[in-house]
């Protein structure tokens, strides 16, 4: 099935998680903020969130300046 990562479509395999889903585009889980379909996922509820066919997920990264 295919899932949209920022933007991005890429294939995972039926009945992926989230955290699946991260690993399989090499992101990692740390100091990022995670929306799957515009709902907010904490980072504990990552591996239990099951995706579906066309979900969008949305990845915002932490970083400083000034």
């Amino acid at each position: 099935m295919n899932v949209t990562i920022n933007d991005i479509t890429i294939p995972v395999p039926e009945n992926a998680t989230l955290l699946d889903a991260l690993e399989a585009k090499g992101i990692s889980p740390q100091g990022i903020a995670t929306a799957v379909n515009g709902t907010v996922i904490p980072s504990a509820s990552r591996a239990d969130t099951k995706l579906n066919e066309g979900d969008k997920i949305v990845i915002i990264k932490a970083f400083y300046g000034g």
